[in-house]
């Protein structure tokens, strides 16, 4: 979804994400497939493909992470989507952070803490879920650092999470 949402947390920069973004966004993808539920290699016709696909939906919002100290560096993703708008509930995930551009203790967290409160805070969501694979016990950590709560893990090793604004650690944003 095209969009200028632009907000920051107090070590990290969120912009839309760009054409620009979207080769260093498939060079890091591939890196971490084996962290995400689908495990292909992105080719570059399949990222161009992906993001003009993206630019057309409406319930989409995907946005390019950049430390404070850096700006205009991208050192990651995460994205706000499946956005329905009667429920006001959404899904969170892609999120990557590239450790080698942004090796500091807790970006990832505080990365996944301040986009879930802009969902809530300016999208006015009422729940946040995602899915997460049960052998990525790291990112698991950082959900539940940044407020989710596990709800569900089910026997196809994927654990189903969610999290409302008040249990989202706002400690970690401002």
């Amino acid at each position: 979804m095209k969009h200028n949402y632009r907000f920051e947390s107090k070590r990290v920069l969120f912009r839309p994400l760009e054409w620009e973004d979207i080769e260093n966004l498939r060079a890091l993808r591939n890196r971490n497939r084996h962290f995400f539920l689908t495990t292909d290699i992105v080719t570059e016709e399949g990222q161009r493909k992906w993001y003009e696909h993206y630019l057309e939906k409406q319930d989409d919002i995907m946005f390019a992470v950049e430390k404070k100290e850096k700006p205009g560096q991208f050192v990651g993703t995460g994205a706000l989507y499946d956005i329905d708008w009667d429920t006001m509930t959404c899904e969170f995930g892609r999120t990557l952070i590239d450790k080698e551009l942004a090796p500091e203790k807790g970006i990832g967290t505080e990365a996944t803490a301040a986009m879930c409160a802009f969902g809530f805070d300016v999208l006015k969501m009422k729940k946040i879920i995602g899915y997460v694979l049960k052998s990525n016990e790291r990112i698991l950590k950082v959900d539940q650092r940044a407020g989710y709560r596990i709800i569900e893990e089910r026997e196809d090793g994927i654990v189903y999470i969610e999290m409302t604004s008040e249990t989202v650690n706002r400690g970690l944003v401002y």
